[in-house]
């Protein structure tokens, strides 16, 4: 994803708040019955011109949840942190 990994916790904790933790690895949600972990890497940003574009690896884990609920969780993740552009 183009996004910083400080811009992408904070797109978290916008949209949940207290839910919203960090460890050494990365950040965990834990929302409604469900825990992801989104496992973060900083790869180099892509430049074209004067824009600089971020690169974000994640990985995601369910820790805790059911498949069905974990992806409605990851929906509501991804609205989150979609920014506009156009």
């Amino acid at each position: 994803m183009s996004i910083t990994p400080g811009e992408f916790r904070r797109a978290l904790s916008n949209a949940f708040g207290d839910a919203v933790t960090e460890d050494a690895n990365g950040l965990l949600v834990a929302h409604g019955g469900v825990s992801l972990h989104f496992a973060l890497c900083s790869e180099t940003p892509l430049r074209v011109g004067a824009l600089q574009l971020f690169a974000l690896r994640t990985e995601i884990t369910v820790r805790q949840g059911d498949q069905e609920a974990a992806s409605q969780l990851l929906d509501r993740i991804d609205r989150a942190t979609q920014r506009g552009g156009g």
